[in-house]
């Protein structure tokens, strides 16, 4: 009896309202096509040679004419296969290039990885692909030298989005290994004439709720990717624009930035009338009525917020409009909440979501020991100079960037500091990666003083004679010190963060009680009289 090989497929699930093969590929017309009898359609474009690029750029003409050529070939069976007694799906597996010849958005997002958790035992994970939306969005691929569990991976199950995993088959039938995304990957032994039944097992898998025995976490984030659902959020966006309903939906400023060289900001690049913060109402208030009465995504994508420089006069930053937009949307039918940040859309669990609103809501009911005074200056830095020179009480840290841990790691261990031991760290709104830079700043700082005894020595280089600790050898107790988030907003309402702030806020107050300290976030709040120098 001959032994089928194995084989290398990538497996596509079809959404259920694609049944046309027109509807799922790209130029259905111009492909050439097989049926395969009680299988399917295979479809296939023309194969090409070419010559490589690094042939000419690297060596010119010095090797002539050679016979040295590239192949490209793109090919996909699209399978319809019964998966219960009353329902059909509609499967593709690519071959070479093949899967350029979908149209995108045709296919079940996560089917892959979905599946594959559900393949897979917890402590086989090989290799893990994901996005952190803590501090710095960034995306990482992380691959063990032996088989592990997912927390050997340093995954924070609250902030990390996780876009492929891989790991070992608890069945023979998928292979040794497999691998999940959008699509599943396998290696393994089928070839046509199982390929109907294989299908039907993977779909079951699927279905399968037993990866959320283990693995339950991977559904509270997921970034969306369907055309269909983002321009259907795209459009509630409008909708409320249009409506002035802004409660949750604001400008912020994506990105980290040099608040001391920040002169203001424009939306039509007047440098004589900037703005001193990012807002929906001055951007809208920047358009004509006709602009405003037709704003569409378009506009929101072509126009720009410009940033000038106190140094230069000179744009310093430049952003899209969309990419400073923080939306959220909550669909009760879907029992999910829609977030746009960074210029992307992103589907949070709602159980999850109401969870971190509520810790949220807690903890900005906490009253913190003192009321940070309102901010009129140009800058943090000149905000916190201010502070400190009206009140003795305070010690201005800002900007004593501490040389500690090696190579030119820079530490600023608070913004200011109070002589009854409260420790401040002030940041003006922002996005998620501003905010949660913030609160990642204070838990470092806040182990460190905590942990070395060479930190506080520093720490205390930088402080006044009236602030100084008496004695850095001496470990703290962390419970007699109160660190507080100082946020400066000019938001008349209530202080309102990013979804992925709020995670990053809730985690950080959680990291710094366990060690003992208490922890307070509190806005800061624009006045034009209040603290002067």
């Amino acid at each position: 009896m001959q032994k089928t090989p194995s084989n290398k497929l990538a497996v596509y699930l079809i959404k259920e309202e694609f049944t046309d093969h027109a509807a799922i590929l790209k130029k259905h017309d111009t492909l050439q096509t097989k049926t395969v009898d009680d299988v399917g359609v295979f479809y296939y474009g023309d194969s090409h040679n070419y010559k490589p690029s690094w042939l000419k750029k690297f060596f010119g003409s010095v090797l002539g004419e050679i016979n040295l050529f590239n192949a490209v070939s793109r090919a996909l069976l699209l399978l319809e296969v019964p998966v219960s007694s009353d329902k059909k799906r509609i499967f593709a597996i690519p071959f070479g290039y093949g899967w350029t010849m979908m149209i995108p958005g045709i296919w079940e997002e996560r089917f892959g990885l979905r599946t594959t958790l559900n393949m897979i035992a917890p402590d086989t994970i090989r290799k893990i692909d994901k996005k952190s939306m803590a501090s710095v969005p960034k995306d990482t691929s992380e691959q063990l030298s032996r088989a592990g569990i997912a927390a050997d991976f340093g995954i924070d199950i609250e902030q990390d989005l996780i876009r492929s995993i891989t790991g070992g088959s608890k069945s023979e039938l998928f292979g040794k290994t497999v691998t999940g995304n959008d699509a599943l990957h396998v290696s393994a032994k089928i070839d046509l004439t199982g390929i109907s039944n294989f299908l039907k097992q993977c779909y079951e898998k699927f279905l399968s709720e037993e990866y959320k025995k283990d693995f339950a976490w991977i559904d509270q984030i997921a970034e969306v990717k369907d055309p269909k659902t983002k321009l259907e959020l795209n459009g509630k966006l409008i909708g409320n624009i249009k409506a002035n309903n802004l409660d949750k939906t604001w400008l912020a400023v994506p990105e980290i930035v040099e608040w001391e060289d920040v002169a203001g900001f424009s939306y039509d690049g007047n440098k004589d009338d900037l703005k001193e913060d990012i807002s929906f109402d001055d951007y809208l208030s920047s358009l004509s009525d006709e602009e405003k009465s037709n704003i569409s995504l378009e506009k929101l994508k072509q126009d720009e917020v410009t940033c000038f420089a106190t140094s230069n006069d000179e744009i310093k930053y430049h952003w899209k409009i969309y990419k400073c937009v923080y939306c959220e949307i909550v669909d009760d039918v879907k029992k999910k909440t829609f977030l746009l940040s960074n210029g992307k859309w992103f589907e949070i669990e709602k159980e999850f979501s109401e969870q971190v609103n509520t810790e949220y809501a807690e903890i900005k009911k906490a009253n913190a020991p003192i009321t940070l005074p309102s901010y009129s200056q140009k800058n943090e830095n000149e905000y916190n100079k201010a502070v400190a020179t009206q009140d003795s009480d305070f010690c201005c840290m800002d900007r004593e960037n501490i040389s500690h841990g090696g190579g030119h790691s820079k530490i600023e261990f608070c913004d200011l500091y109070t002589k009854d031991k409260t420790i401040i760290h002030v940041k003006h709104y922002g996005g998620s990666s501003v905010l949660s830079h913030l609160f990642a700043q204070g838990v470092v700082s806040g182990e460190l003083f905590l942990a070395d005894s060479k930190f506080r020595e520093k720490v205390n280089d930088k402080l006044s004679q009236s602030h100084k600790i008496q004695d850095t050898k001496i470990k703290p107790t962390a419970s007699d010190y109160t660190i507080i988030y100082g946020i400066i907003s000019s938001s008349g309402h209530d202080l309102e963060i990013p979804f992925f702030s709020k995670v990053s806020l809730k985690n950080a107050k959680r990291r710094l009680e366990t060690f003992g300290y208490k922890v307070f976030v509190q806005k800061i709040g624009h006045s034009a009289d209040v603290v002067s120098e």
